[in-house]
């Protein structure tokens, strides 16, 4: 079985409170229609016939708010980020974090064995220039890819439909002024749809959401959860079931909650659509599980 796993920073699972929980103020036909209900909140599990929702714990056993790049790191190597750099790192890797991704990178387990992985963010052409000049303050998502070898997509890419920007419909690329198209949500989530089905490993990464919930604007997360939804929904619909397995999940908690302005305590999702059943899905019980999930469906080890 392939998967799909497309990253949501700082999105987790709050209260069923729509004055304070933007995905429960917002229309999700969608994620309703996965869940049989407007059920994408709390701690509990939601199992319907063709999705299953399990909360993950992020705390890592460690004391301190969750941060990204800790939470990111142990998401995509299966290390504990926190415990292995002593407590929670926001932003980007250190030297020990770093050092786990170089040896562990879930991109770099698999294509070891021969798997096809890939990211399919596109990245700006200022990207490759600061690459080549020696720049080395790199996000983990980059750095997860890096370690592989996998090459990574450019705008060109994402002009061919062969990439999707980590905004989903290019507004920021339009701001700077590059000549790029304006994708609508269905349209970027049918391209990540493509690009999956050539692969047996696919990340995406969103982390606006993250950057929405520090602002504490309902009105701006409310939207942004609207258009996740409809990107979803267009991913699901051209993805076959049977083959792929879409898995959606997060770092840590922020979006959720808006009375706080950092990060919460609350569990991420584990969104499994796709025939999950075939997966060991009752091991997912922290980010700690992730990785190793990902790989037991990929490979078919139990």
């Amino acid at each position: 079985m392939r998967v799909l796993e497309i990253f949501i920073d700082g999105f987790g699972l709050g209260e069923n409170d729509s004055c304070v929980n933007p995905i429960v103020a917002g229309d999700t036909p969608c994620l309703d229609t996965l869940l049989a209900g407007h059920n994408f909140w709390g701690a509990s599990a939601v199992e319907t016939s063709g999705a299953l929702l399990r909360p993950l714990d992020t705390s890592l056993g460690v004391p301190g708010a969750p941060q990204s790049a800790t939470g990111q790191t142990t998401l995509w190597t299966g290390v504990n980020g926190a415990k292995a750099a002593g407590r929670h790192v926001n932003a980007y890797p250190t030297e020990v974090l770093q050092k786990v991704i170089a040896e562990h990178s879930i991109f770099k387990t698999l294509t070891g064995l021969g798997y096809r992985a890939t990211f399919a963010n596109a990245f700006r052409p200022q990207f490759f220039e600061l690459l080549a000049a020696g720049k080395r303050n790199f996000s983990t998502s980059t750095l997860t890819v890096m370690a592989a070898g996998v090459p990574l997509r450019t705008v060109d890419d994402l002009v061919a439909g062969k990439a999707v920007y980590q905004d989903i419909t290019n507004d920021i690329l339009i701001g700077m002024g590059l000549e790029v198209p304006r994708y609508t949500p269905g349209q970027a989530g049918r391209h990540l749809a493509a690009v999956a089905r050539e692969h047996d490993f696919t990340l995406f990464e969103f982390f606006q959401s993250d950057k929405a919930g520090h602002k504490q604007d309902m009105e701006c997360c409310v939207a942004l959860v609207e258009m996740l939804d409809e990107f979803l929904a267009a991913v699901v619909d051209n993805l076959p079931r049977e083959d792929y397995l879409v898995l959606l999940t997060s770092d840590h908690g922020n979006l959720e909650d808006l009375r706080v302005k950092g990060h919460t305590h609350n569990p991420v999702p584990a969104l499994l659509i796709g025939d999950y059943g075939r997966t060991p899905y009752h091991r997912l019980k922290s980010i700690e599980d992730v990785a190793p999930f990902v790989l037991s469906v990929i490979t078919g080890a139990a």
